[in-house]
């Protein structure tokens, strides 16, 4: 089984080739750089590094999100562009699993991503081996009602964004998408004509276009 995976959902760019779930070859970039600019041109080097076809792909999986909008909108395009092309299979996981799976370690994890204003995207797992327990869904929260809810966690993400600061013992992780795949409960299959991305919240846009005509 040989599988591309993609993850553009944050600032960090994610993309592997797994071969029966192990990397064969992965690129994880954190740079000031649109995905729009590199996920292409990385992809190909990465066929290029595993030395294999694209026709070679089995299947492909995809961070659905949450996280950037456009982040999240430019993996899931390309990764069901490149499911219809190819004619393969189309799997997603969520993007806080994804960086819970980075951390590789068992026991408590909560994945966090800053959505500004106080909220955040989190969720809330379990590990042991290559099972793990979803103890909180992904969802869109205010940070202090999710901290709340929670004792005896890890929480990880980019110990850059600010809302951090108010953590104690906050772990910098940075996603690899590469490590989701032997989780299989986490993949969802999809429809490439179908699947959405998985915001968990509106944006300023639509919330302000509601706001005008309520």
């Amino acid at each position: 089984m040989i599988s591309l995976l993609i993850d553009t959902s944050n600032k960090p760019l994610s993309i592997a080739i797994n071969k029966d779930n192990m990397p064969l070859a992965e690129i994880n970039v954190n740079i000031k750089k649109t995905h729009s600019e590199t996920l292409m041109s990385y992809i190909d080097q990465l066929f290029k590094y595993a030395d294999i076809k694209k026709s070679d792909v089995d299947r492909i999986i995809v961070a659905r999100g949450p996280g950037s909008y456009t982040g999240v909108r430019i993996g899931v395009t390309v990764a069901k562009t490149l499911a219809y092309s190819l004619n393969t299979e189309l799997y997603s996981v969520s993007s806080l699993f994804v960086l819970a799976a980075s951390n590789k370690k068992a026991g408590s994890v909560t994945p966090i991503f800053d959505a500004r204003r106080g909220n955040v995207f989190a969720a809330s797992y379990t590990f042991s081996g290559t099972s793990f327990e979803e103890k909180i869904p992904p969802q869109y929260t205010a940070y202090k009602d999710l901290i709340s809810q929670l004792d005896h966690t890890e929480y990880i993400g980019d110990t850059t964004e600010k809302f951090t600061e108010e953590i104690t013992g906050f772990t910098h992780v940075i996603p690899r998408i590469s490590e989701t795949e032997k989780f299989t409960d986490s993949l969802r299959k999809e429809n490439p004509h179908q699947m959405v991305p998985e915001y968990l919240r509106i944006s300023e846009a639509e919330r302000n276009w509601i706001e005008k005509n309520q």
